[in-house]
Formats: C-alpha cells, structure tokens, sequence
C-alpha cells in the first residue's frame, strides 16, 4: 500500500502532526512561546543540529505558524516569530505540559510551572466546553461527523464510528 501523507488524511489529528509533530517541533515552538526566538539561540538551548533546526523552521514557516524577522543587517540574521496561527498551538502545548507533569514528571516535581500573569498564580491547561465551560473528559464527550468529514485512507474504521451530522 502506498504511504499516504497525513495531510491527505480526513482527520484535524493527522494534518496537526503533519505541520507540528517532527521530532523537535514541539520543542522549538515551547521555546519560541518562552521569547528564545533566534536560530543560535535555539540551536544552543535544544542542542539540536543546524540542519535540523533550518528544516523544523522552514517547515513550521511552510505551514504559516512562524514567520522571519531581520534583526541584524551584516550580515543579515532573522528571528522567528509565531504568527497568529502559530499562537493559536499555546493550549495544545499547555495541555502536552500538564499531561507530563502528571505523568512524566520526575520525583522532584514538574521542570516548569506556567504562571497565570493577571492573577499571579500557578496554572495549568484545562479542556472546557467552549459553550458550557465544564471540563471536557473522554468520558463526556462523543465524535460526530463534521460538514468536512468523509471515510478514506486514515480515517476507513474511524469513519463507520462516526455519528451522523444532525
């Protein structure tokens, strides 16, 4: 069978970790959303190799979730800005934070704490209905077909789960 991209796939999942999902992306975004937004700076901070790094960033400016800035002249060097698309992933991170510091956190405790700056104190992401604000879990929500949704390859058993649209 022929490798499909997941871009191609019929799912919001599938083409989110094809923009995003590259091992480092994730990494590279949390440190842009920490001000860490020059290419030297990156690379230092992740110990991540130069192409690799070049490649993540023209990947995550490909799908319009940073953009480049000159901030030196001679010779010309750019920082990487998240866009309006690319700020709009803060709670996906929030929420990959809050999973690992339940789950993946060492005995000391979580490596970073996310402060809430209009209050002061220690927060984490939550899920909450966007109409009701109760907190969304596995166990209160189901899948529904969307106006976009249709079976195909990534999405053939998935698909037959699918409520009806009503």
């Amino acid at each position: 069978m022929p490798k499909v991209a997941l871009s191609d796939i019929v799912c919001s999942i599938a083409r989110t970790i094809d923009a995003i999902g590259e091992r480092w992306t994730p990494l590279i975004l949390r440190d842009l959303f920490a001000g860490v937004t020059r290419f030297e700076d990156l690379r230092r901070d992740l110990g991540i190799a130069s192409n690799v790094l070049a490649a993540r960033l023209d990947g995550l400016r490909a799908h319009g979730i940073v953009e480049t800035r000159a901030y030196q002249t001679n010779p010309v060097r750019y920082e990487y800005l998240l866009t309006e698309k690319g700020r709009d992933l803060f709670p996906v991170l929030t929420m990959l934070v809050a999973w690992g510091d339940t789950w993946m956190a060492g005995p000391e405790g979580p490596p970073a704490l996310i402060v809430h700056n209009d209050c002061g104190k220690e927060t984490a992401g939550v899920v909450v209905c966007r109409e009701c604000a109760t907190p969304l879990t596995a166990d209160n929500v189901h899948f529904q077909q969307g106006p976009g949704g249709h079976r195909g390859q990534g999405t053939m058993v998935i698909g037959d789960r699918l409520e009806p649209s009503s």
